[in-house]
């Protein structure tokens, strides 16, 4: 029941600024900039509903162009991302798998298989696209467009993510060692829902090594304590959540002269039993499910 997650997802957007010892962290968004990231998520999930196995895995790595244009006359800014999807391969019940190559779209498994098939047109068909978030006042999301059509891109979906890492961070100075605590929601598609206890630490400044040169950058951690799944579907909903946090660990690197963040590593074990009510039955379902990923800009 659960679906394999994806991340393609705008970065979280930072700047700092110095006083007395302490850092105000607060979103912006500069007009005219533009900046590319590289993106790899790798998913692990062992699951079994009603005593069937609904396993699968997967890893995909895509590259993402941002660039944010200029306000318009009602002060609303349009935040175009251009994603490409470098590579997915993906792991099925059954044994079936998926693999997509970007520099050859068109290539196919040997041992062809329907559902195989159907997967990977369907990969191919959103592996290039571009859509533009327009934001509003406080920087909401008033309008999304250039979704394709048949792409399951839900823009309510894009807007929520959009709000969750908005609200990420306190409005207030920090020092090192400080501590916040959030609820936040991770939405993994078709209407499920994971709300996780999150607490956020403020490490400091520290620096990053990259190819030309050594940039100074402040970092976060966070790690979640608590889950709870959800579902929102017209005949479907889940009745028990008795999901547990197993490992939780998150790290945010922001560089502030350029006003956001560089690089950003998730790791998120959950394991644990839940309960579908669908058109009055009950389901059971066992999951172990990793998700690990990197968002790291490459220009």
């Amino acid at each position: 029941m659960l679906k394999r997650l994806g991340v393609i997802s705008l970065p979280l957007l930072l700047i700092g600024s110095t006083a007395f010892g302490q850092v105000t962290l607060s979103h912006k968004f500069t007009e005219g900039e533009s900046y590319k990231t590289k993106t790899t998520v790798k998913t692990d999930q062992k699951l079994t509903i009603a005593g069937q196995d609904g396993g699968t895995t997967s890893n995909t790595v895509l590259e993402q162009k941002t660039t944010i244009g200029k306000k318009d006359a009602e002060g609303k800014l349009p935040v175009t991302v251009e994603t490409n999807l470098l590579s997915s391969e993906i792991g099925l019940p059954g044994g079936i798998k998926v693999k997509f190559d970007g520099k050859n779209p068109d290539a196919k498994d040997d041992a062809a298989n329907p559902l195989a098939e159907l997967i990977r047109d369907k990969i191919k068909a959103n592996a290039k696209m571009s859509t533009t978030i327009v934001l509003g006042k406080d920087n909401a999301v008033v309008d999304v467009q250039g979704i394709k059509p048949g792409s399951d891109v839900n823009p309510d979906d894009i807007k929520e993510q959009f709000a969750e890492q908005l609200k990420t961070l306190p409005n207030k100075p920090l020092k090192k060692g400080d501590t916040w605590e959030q609820e936040v929601k991770m939405n993994l598609g078709g209407g499920q829902i994971f709300t996780l206890k999150r607490k956020y630490t403020y490490e400091g400044e520290t620096s990053k090594s990259t190819v030309n040169s050594t940039r100074k950058v402040q970092k976060l951690t966070a790690v979640d304590s608590s889950v709870v799944y959800s579902l929102n579907a017209p005949t479907a909903k889940v009745t028990k959540s008795n999901l547990k946090v197993a490992d939780s660990k998150l790290t945010i690197l922001f560089d502030p002269e350029v006003g956001r963040a560089i690089e950003t590593n998730s790791l998120l074990h959950i394991t644990g039993q839940f309960t579908i009510n669908s058109m009055g039955a009950d389901a059971e379902g066992d999951l172990d499910l990793t998700m690990n990923s990197q968002v790291e800009e490459t220009k």
